[in-house]
């Protein structure tokens, strides 16, 4: 297991290194912007999940030479001949290729160093590094704008309901003295990217079923909008009817932050029902099961 663990990391650095230039330019890309966090999250995913599941995924290790090497020649071969570059920019087209190459070179040399067993036993942690892969910027714009109108509709119903007179156009809001704008800083992209990886995180590791897995991923998606609607709601009314500084204030700056716990609340009351939801479905299959072999028995035992 050392050896294989050794001949891993030795070829996962080498491919670091020819593919440098692609990885520093993503990793700048994660570091500086926030629709971004998903590439320097990945790694870690995968790490966790690796370490997490690592008694089913190296059970079955064994050397693959046959398919490891021709998968990783391959790859190679693709890599020089059409990818490699000296250096890549941030609009490149060809970046998410090149970070796409690197993910598809790891997993030639997981399969390499411990067989297509572990591999399919690894899958998912492996495809959690394809979050390093570069969306369009023009995707990730179309995302940020998505959230920043929920947000601003869902804050406008809330304060609405809350009785505050609000009267509102697209993204704008216009309270009693106070005009707000939710611009794209205030989306809660940022907070709904890291709901989502922890979401991804949990549902595998306490989840069972699929369906309760992907469930719970695609809650973060209201959940996010709610908290980040719940921010703009409070800080609006703290505006209008306290002090205006508050628009500017520490709250507006940090209030993610004082939110979050709302979010990860909601997040965390939707993953105990479900999995409640996963142990009677199990429970009931069971019984089912047992049921049907019992009438069985009886059947033969009668004839």
């Amino acid at each position: 297991m050392k050896a294989r663990c050794l001949v891993l990391s030795l070829l996962w650095l080498a491919v670091l290194t020819l593919s440098w230039p692609a990885v520093r330019t993503v990793v700048n890309l994660g570091v500086s912007d926030e629709r971004y966090v998903q590439i320097i999250a990945a790694p870690v995913l995968f790490i966790l999940l690796l370490y997490w599941e690592r008694d089913d995924i190296f059970a079955g290790a064994a050397w693959s030479p046959r398919a490891g090497t021709a998968l990783l020649s391959l790859s190679l071969l693709l890599y020089l001949v059409l990818l490699r570059r000296p250096s890549y920019g941030i609009g490149d087209v060809r970046l998410p290729l090149a970070v796409l190459w690197v993910v598809a070179a790891w997993m030639a040399a997981f399969i390499l160093c411990f067989g297509p067993r572990s591999f399919r036993a690894a899958c998912f942690p492996l495809c959690c590094l394809l979050l390093m892969v570069p969306v369009r910027t023009s995707l990730m714009d179309g995302l940020t704008s998505g959230l920043e109108h929920a947000s601003a509709v869902t804050s406008c119903a809330m304060l609405r309901l809350a009785g505050v007179p609000v009267f509102a156009q697209g993204t704008r809001m216009l309270l009693p003295g106070v005009a707000i704008e939710v611009a794209p800083e205030c989306s809660g992209i940022h907070s709904f990217l890291s709901l989502g990886l922890v979401a991804l995180l949990a549902s595998r590791v306490c989840l069972r079923s699929g369906w309760s897995r992907l469930v719970l991923v695609v809650a973060t998606i209201p959940f996010a909008i709610f908290k980040n609607a719940m921010r703009i709601s409070v800080i609006a009314s703290l505006g209008a009817y306290v002090n205006r500084a508050f628009l500017h204030g520490r709250i507006h700056h940090y209030g993610g932050l004082v939110f979050t716990p709302l979010a990860i609340a909601l997040l965390f009351a939707l993953l105990v029902a479900l999995q409640r939801s996963d142990a009677w479905i199990a429970e009931t299959w069971i019984w089912r099961s047992s049921r049907t072999i019992r009438i069985g028995d009886t059947e033969l035992g009668e004839r």
